[in-house]
């Protein structure tokens, strides 16, 4: 049987051509492949290709070409909520520049301070962050109001030891697919982000955050409180968003560095004066040593690049803090 009579049938029933996994019941699962018996092919359409697996041709968006020289290491084939992906796990050699600590442009280097509200770059500016930015707000909404539904229905079957019903199912599936379109939106608005930042500096500098120990439970009291900045804190993704820098800026032979995070926010980025009084409700940084007044994030993110500067040896003067790492080239 010739790829387009394949292609043809596998298209026409939506049973071919698709993995059967062993356990139906879960939204998302997948498979390894560690053998050779593939093949991608051009199709007609150019955003296209034809990628066999045995005896099977499928018909996949292509994202990215493959490198000329590579090693295959793995498949994998994924479904999430009825949408089917192919991942190449490859090994081969990034000829990309690499960059080296001497000639290294500091006027090409920028500390950035993750939190809720926004991203705060060393070069005085904010980008936001918060669920509005994302344009999931409306996401959250239905999605709250549907997993309430689903409590409920879920405690009177455990209360009356019956099985769950088929709206139940059919709710869970609607709940799955918005919680995928507000992540994809979220993952979307980072990448754009992140590729923007690696493409316009050499060394970006951000803080070793520790979110597990960050989003630990409160005790006692302010319990209410401490749970909706742990919310807040889960949804901006720190770990996802440094993880997009590290590995962009890796691929093109740049530089990627964690600092540790302790007193950025409370030291001067001036005189280096602790204050030890800044609270999370202090969104301006005034210094009683210096007079220095700034936002209290951008603040912070002078200090993080300070500290990533000093960690590769280049530790400059604050007069040249100011006139040589944010000069316009």
């Amino acid at each position: 049987m010739n790829a387009n009579r394949a292609l043809e049938q596998a298209l026409k029933d939506k049973n071919k051509g698709f993995p059967k996994f062993k356990n139906s019941k879960f939204a998302k699962q997948s498979f390894n492949w560690n053998n050779q018996g593939y093949q991608i092919k051009d199709d007609e359409n150019p955003k296209f290709k034809i990628f066999h697996l045995m005896n099977t041709a499928l018909k996949m968006r292509y994202h990215r070409e493959l490198p000329k020289e590579y090693k295959l290491n793995q498949i994998t084939i994924s479904k999430s909520h009825n949408k089917y992906f192919v991942s190449l796990s490859i090994t081969y050699e990034n000829k990309a520049l690499l960059m080296s600590k001497e000639n290294l442009n500091i006027n090409k280097a920028i500390g950035i301070d993750l939190n809720i509200n926004d991203i705060a770059l060393s070069n005085q500016s904010l980008i936001p962050t918060n669920s509005k930015n994302f344009n999931v707000a409306k996401y959250s909404k239905i999605f709250q109001r549907l997993q309430r539904k689903q409590s409920r229905r879920l405690l009177k079957s455990k209360k009356e030891k019956t099985k769950l019903s088929v709206n139940f199912k059919k709710t869970q599936q609607r709940i799955n697919k918005i919680y995928e379109k507000s992540a994809n939106i979220k993952s979307d608005y980072y990448h754009k982000i992140t590729s923007k930042l690696s493409n316009e500096f050499d060394l970006i500098v951000v803080e070793n955050l520790q979110v597990k120990n960050m989003t630990k439970r409160a005790k006692l009291k302010n319990v209410k409180a401490k749970s909706g900045l742990n919310k807040s804190i889960l949804d901006t993704s720190f770990y996802q968003f440094s993880k997009m820098l590290e590995y962009k800026l890796t691929h093109n032979g740049k530089f990627f560095v964690k600092v540790n995070p302790q007193y950025t926010s409370k030291t001067c980025s001036v005189c280096g004066n602790v204050k030890d009084d800044l609270t999370l409700k202090d969104r301006k940084y005034i210094c009683e040593k210096c007079g220095n007044t700034i936002h209290r994030d951008i603040n912070a993110s002078l200090n993080i690049l300070e500290r990533g500067l000093k960690s590769f040896g280049l530790g400059i003067s604050l007069e040249d803090y100011k006139l040589k790492a944010f000069r316009v080239s």
